[in-house]
């Protein structure tokens, strides 16, 4: 579902959309979740600064894993 998620977004997505689209709290397991999707080539993950300067990650589905 995670994979779906960040698949149909138009843009990269931050660690708080992601668990607020799957109706959850951002918690250290779900965090581990979307690192081990990083590990497993599944997601790619940029840092970014927001606006506000604070910097965080953003997570896009890798190439090969995308929606055609």
């Amino acid at each position: 579902m995670m994979i779906e998620i960040v698949a149909r977004s138009e843009r990269p997505l931050t660690r708080t959309e992601i668990v607020n689209r799957l109706n959850r709290k951002k918690t250290p397991h779900l965090i581990n979740m979307m690192d081990s999707l990083v590990d497993a080539g599944v997601f790619t993950r940029s840092i970014v600064t927001f606006n506000n300067g604070v910097t965080g990650y953003v997570y896009s589905v890798a190439h090969e894993f995308a929606r055609e």
